[in-house]
């Protein structure tokens, strides 16, 4: 299977990479836009050391849900 390599800079650090398949439909994009924002918060949150409670988690989940449902 072929696949595209996505490369993302990050200034001062090595980059960071995406592995995708070669073919994808507007609706995969979509829900790989959704994973990776949830997937990133998740993140950003764990390196901040953030405490937010089970609710505050689900909301801004579904918050960006609807964000990407959107465009």
């Amino acid at each position: 299977m072929n696949t595209r390599q996505l490369s993302f800079q990050l200034p001062g650090n090595e980059p960071a990479f995406l592995m995708l398949p070669p073919t994808l439909t507007c609706e995969m994009l979509q829900q790989l836009e959704a994973a990776l924002a949830s997937a990133l918060g998740t993140l950003r949150r764990e390196v901040r050391g953030d405490s937010a409670d089970a609710g505050q988690i689900e909301y801004a989940s579904w918050l960006q849900t609807r964000r990407v449902r959107a465009h």
